[in-house]
C-alpha cells in the first residue's frame, strides 16, 4: 500500500474517533462519559419541543400602540416642518431648534395628536392663528415631506386634520410583526436557548414561540424577558415650569410634594398602579408627558415608594442610537449597572442634548419609567450609564442588569406584546411519539442494511459499514454543534441512510459493469469510482438545494428536517465518495483479491 492511502486511512479513523467523542456526551446515561471529554466537546445533543417538551407561548403584537408611536414621531416632525413653511426658520435647521424656537413655532401653528372614536384612525391637527400661514399649507406640501399622511380636511382653514394613509398603516402592521419576531429571535439567542421556533403572523398580528427544552425555572425568566418592550429614551425634565396646577385633586394614598417642584408620590404594594391611574386623569400638555420613577421606600407611609417625573414629550436620543451594552459596576458603591455606548449618530444627539441643557435633569426611560434622573454636569458623549438602584440585593441587580443587557442588545420591541396563550408541553407525549419514531426509523435502517449485504456481498457489506458510519459522524456533528433533535430530524436521519446507500449502490454498479467488461478488480474499482462520482455529486446537489430552501423559508419542524438533511448530504458525501473508496482500496490493493463479490 502507498503512503497516500496510509494518509487517507488515518483521515477515516482520525474522523471517527472525533464524530465518537462530540457524541459521546450526549451517550452518558447509558455510557458514561469521562469528565476530560465532557470539558473539550461540551456541547450535546438537545431534544426538541416534541420529544422532551417545553414551553409554547403566543403573544399578540400590540400594532395600535407602534403606530400611535409613528404618528407622535411624525407629529413633531411636522411640528417642525410647520416651522419652515412659515418661515421662521431655515430648512437647514429643521432638526436643531432651540426651546425658545420650537415655542415660537407653536404660536402661530400648533400641532395636536388627535384620537378618533374608537381608536382606529390616528390623526393629527394642524391649527393656525392667522390665515395668511394657513393658506401656506398644501396637499403637495403634505404628499412631499410626509408619505404617510394625507390631508382628511380644512386645507386652506386655520385647522386642518391630517390622517395615516391605509396602505401605510397596512404595512407598519406588517412591519411590527416582522420587526418583533426578528427582536424576540435575537432576545432567545442571547439567553443560549437553542434551536427555538418564532413563528411571526402578520395577518393574525400574533407571534407564536416555542422554547424546546428548557427548564421550568428559567420559564419565567424567559417570558420576562421575551415580552419586555425595552424602548430607552432620554428626556429632559421640566423643573422650570410651573406643575402645581396640574396635580390636583389626588386620590387618598398619593401624596403631593411640597417644594419648590411638585410631583405626587405613592407608597405600598400597589403604588405604581395607583399613581398611573391618577395619571391618566390629569390633563397634561400635547408637548410633555408625566411618567413615574422609583422612590426610596417610605416604612411610615407603607413601604415601596414612586413618584412623577413632569417630561418634555420630545426624545432626541433614544435606543435606536444604542452600538454596545455591558454589566458594570459603580465605582464607590459596587453596585451592578448598565453600561452603554452609542453609535456615531447617537453621541452626537447626545452632546448636543446634554450641551444645551446643562444643570438640567435627563430622565432615563425604559419602558415607560424612570430609572433614573441625573442633573447634566457636562456634555455626554458616546458612553453613559444606567443605575438601577438601591430597593433589590445585589443578585437580584446583578441579573437585572444581565437580563436588561440582553433586551437592549437585542434592540427594543416596536410594540408591547399581550400574552395571548401560554401552554407548557410535557415530555410524557413526546417520549412517546420519539419512542415510536426511533422505532420506525431503526427498522428501516436495518432493513437497508441486511438487503444491502445480502444482495451486493461485500460490497454491501462495505455499504453497511459506511452506513454505520456516516451515522456517527452525523449525530457527532449535531452534538459538537449542540443542535436540536426533533421528530422531523428522525425522519431526515432515516432519509440520509436512504441517500448514503444510494451513492453507494451507484459506485458499486459501476464497478459490476466495469468487472463484465473483463477488468481487474484493482481497475474496476478505479474506473467504478471515477465514473459515477458526478452522479453521486449531482444527486446530493439537487437534494442540497431542497434542503437550502426549506431551512431558509421553513420554520420550527421542517427548519429541524432541513438542518438535519443538509448535515447528512455532507457526511453522506464523505463517506460515500471518500471513506468507502479507502476501504475498497485495501480489499484490491492490501488482499489482493482475484474476485470481487459485488453481488
Amino acid at each position: 500500500m502507498d503512503r497516500g492511502w496510509y494518509f487517507r486511512l488515518a483521515i477515516v479513523i482520525g474522523a471517527a474517533v472525533l464524530g465518537f467523542l462530540a457524541l459521546w456526551p450526549s451517550l452518558d446515561r447509558w455510557l458514561p462519559c469521562p469528565d476530560i471529554v465532557k470539558e473539550a466537546f461540551d456541547n450535546q445533543i438537545n431534544p426538541g419541543l416534541d420529544i422532551k417538551g417545553g414551553l409554547r407561548l403566543m403573544y399578540e403584537v400590540e400594532v395600535d400602540e407602534y403606530i400611535r408611536d409613528r404618528r407622535d414621531r411624525l407629529a413633531e416632525q411636522v411640528q417642525r416642518q410647520c416651522g419652515v413653511l412659515i418661515g421662521i426658520i431655515p430648512e437647514e435647521k429643521v432638526d436643531d431648534i432651540d426651546k425658545a424656537t420650537l415655542e415660537q413655532i407653536r404660536q402661530r401653528c400648533k400641532v395636536e395628536r388627535v384620537d378618533k372614536d374608537g381608536g382606529e384612525v390616528r390623526a393629527i391637527r394642524i391649527t393656525f392663528s392667522n390665515q395668511e400661514d394657513a393658506e401656506k399649507l398644501t396637499k403637495t406640501w403634505v404628499r412631499d415631506h410626509f408619505r404617510d399622511l394625507r390631508v382628511a380636511s380644512g386645507v386652506g382653514d386655520l385647522v386642518v386634520d391630517l390622517h395615516m394613509r391605509e396602505e401605510q398603516l397596512s404595512n407598519r402592521r406588517e412591519t411590527a410583526v416582522r420587526q418583533s419576531e426578528r427582536t424576540i429571535t435575537n432576545r432567545i439567542d442571547n439567553l443560549g436557548v437553542l434551536e427555538p421556533t418564532v413563528i411571526a403572523r402578520p395577518n393574525e398580528g400574533d407571534i407564536i414561540i416555542e422554547v424546546p427544552g428548557a427548564q421550568e425555572s428559567s420559564f419565567e425568566r424567559i417570558k420576562s424577558i421575551i415580552s419586555r418592550t425595552a424602548q430607552l429614551q432620554f428626556q429632559i425634565v421640566d423643573d422650570e415650569s410651573d406643575s402645581r396646577a396640574l396635580f390636583t385633586n389626588p386620590p387618598e394614598g398619593i401624596y403631593l410634594s411640597a417644594g419648590a417642584q411638585t410631583y405626587a408620590e405613592a407608597f405600598g404594594d400597589d403604588a405604581s398602579e395607583r399613581l398611573r391611574s391618577y395619571i391618566a386623569t390629569l390633563s397634561i400638555p400635547d408637548d410633555h408627558e408625566v411618567v413615574i420613577g422609583r422612590e426610596d421606600a417610605d416604612p411610615e407611609r407603607g413601604g415601596e415608594g414612586w413618584r412623577t417625573y413632569y417630561l418634555y414629550r420630545v426624545a432626541d436620543v433614544t435606543g435606536e442610537d444604542l452600538d454596545d451594552a455591558s454589566v458594570g459596576f459603580d465605582s464607590q458603591s459596587g453596585s451592578p449597572e448598565v453600561d452603554f455606548t452609542m453609535n456615531t449618530r447617537g453621541a452626537s444627539r447626545m452632546a448636543d442634548l446634554t450641551g444645551h441643557n446643562l444643570g438640567k435633569r435627563m430622565a432615563i426611560v425604559l419602558d415607560d419609567r424612570v430609572e433614573s434622573a441625573p442633573v447634566i454636569q457636562g456634555q455626554i458623549g458616546a458612553r453613559g450609564r444606567i443605575t438601577l438602584g438601591a430597593y433589590l440585593d445585589r443578585n437580584e441587580l446583578l441579573q437585572e442588569a444581565k437580563d436588561l443587557v440582553v433586551v437592549l442588545q437585542a434592540g427594543a420591541l416596536p410594540a408591547p406584546l399581550r400574552p395571548a396563550n401560554e401552554q407548557l408541553i410535557g415530555p410524557t407525549l413526546g417520549q412517546d411519539a420519539v419512542r415510536k419514531g426511533a422505532v420506525a426509523a431503526l427498522w428501516g435502517v436495518l432493513l437497508v442494511m441486511v438487503f444491502m449485504a445480502v444482495y451486493y456481498e461485500l460490497a454491501g457489506l462495505v455499504a453497511d459499514l459506511m452506513v454505520v458510519m456516516n451515522l456517527l459522524l452525523l449525530l457527532g456533528t449535531m452534538s459538537g454543534i449542540g443542535a436540536t433533535l426533533t421528530l422531523p430530524g428522525v425522519a431526515a436521519i432515516a432519509l440520509t441512510v436512504g441517500m448514503a446507500v444510494d451513492a453507494n449502490v451507484l459506485i458499486t454498479e459501476r464497478i459490476r459493469e466495469e468487472l463484465r467488461l473483463g477488468k481487474s478488480p484493482r481497475s474496476a474499482v478505479e474506473q467504478g469510482y471515477a465514473r459515477a462520482y458526478s452522479s453521486v455529486f449531482d444527486s446530493q446537489l439537487t437534494t442540497a438545494i431542497a434542503g437550502i430552501v426549506l431551512w431558509q423559508f421553513g420554520t420550527g419542524p421542517i427548519k429541524g428536517f432541513a438542518t438535519m438533511l443538509l448535515i447528512g448530504i455532507g457526511t453522506s458525501l464523505f463517506t460515500g465518495t471518500f471513506c468507502s473508496k479507502v476501504f475498497f482500496d485495501w480489499i484490491v490493493r492490501g488482499m489482493r483479491v482475484q474476485r470481487l463479490r459485488v453481488g
